[in-house]
C-alpha cells in the first residue's frame, strides 16, 4: 500500500524521529501529513490557521517522536549487567504471590542470557496461615527445566519470556514473601 501525499506537498525528513512529514496548502488551509517509520496510514493529518502554527506544531510532534524513539534504542541497547551464577526471581500471582527463582547459567552478551529455573525452600509464617517466606537453592535445578535465553529489559533485569510472568530481577539475597490461596 502506498502512502497518499497531495500533489503540492513540501517533503520535511526527521530520521533522528523516524518521521517523514509533507506540508501542503489544502483548500481549508496550511495542513501536514506526517508518517512515522515505514507505515502507509499516517500518524498526524491536521489542518491549521497559519502556516507558522502548523510549522510549531510538526516542530513539537516531532520533538515527541525523536524522544520516544531515543527510549526505544535505549531498550533495544539495555545492559543487564550480571553474571554467571547470579539468582533471580519473577514475583507473580492473582489473590496469591508466588516466587520463582532463576540461575543464570551463561551470559551469552551484555544484552542477553541463559537462566535455568531453581528450586526454592519456602517456609510458612505460622502453620495454616498461607503466608510465609522463600529462599533458593543455587545450583539444584527444577527437574526437567532447561536453559532459556532471555534480554535484558534493564540493569540486572532480564524479560521473562514464554514461560515466567513479569520480569525477572537479581535477587538480593533476602527471603521473598509469599502467599498462597486454599
Amino acid at each position: 500500500m502506498t502512502r497518499p501525499i497531495p500533489a503540492n506537498a513540501e517533503t520535511r525528513e526527521f530520521p533522528t524521529a523516524a518521521v517523514v512529514a509533507y506540508c501542503f496548502q489544502s483548500a481549508n488551509g496550511p495542513a501536514f501529513i506526517a508518517y512515522k517509520g515505514r507505515q502507509s496510514k499516517p500518524a498526524q493529518r491536521i489542518v491549521f490557521g497559519s502556516a507558522e502554527r502548523r510549522d510549531e506544531q510538526l516542530a513539537e510532534y516531532v520533538k515527541r517522536e525523536t524522544a520516544r524513539e531515543g527510549a526505544r534504542q535505549q531498550r533495544q541497547q539495555a545492559a543487564h549487567g550480571l553474571e554467571a551464577g547470579d539468582i533471580l526471581y519473577s514475583t507473580w500471582g492473582y489473590e496469591q504471590t508466588n516466587v520463582t527463582f532463576y540461575q543464570l547459567t551463561r551470559v551469552v552478551s551484555g544484552r542477553s542470557a541463559m537462566v535455568r529455573q531453581i528450586e526454592a525452600d519456602t517456609i510458612e509464617s505460622k502453620p495454616g496461615c498461607m503466608t510465609g517466606t522463600t529462599t533458593p537453592r543455587p545450583g539444584e535445578f527444577v527437574a526437567g527445566s532447561k536453559d532459556e535465553m532471555r534480554r535484558a529489559t534493564g540493569w540486572q533485569t532480564l524479560g521473562a519470556g514464554k514461560t515466567a510472568q513479569g520480569d525477572l530481577e537479581k535477587w538480593a539475597g533476602r527471603p521473598r514473601n509469599v502467599s498462597s490461596y486454599a
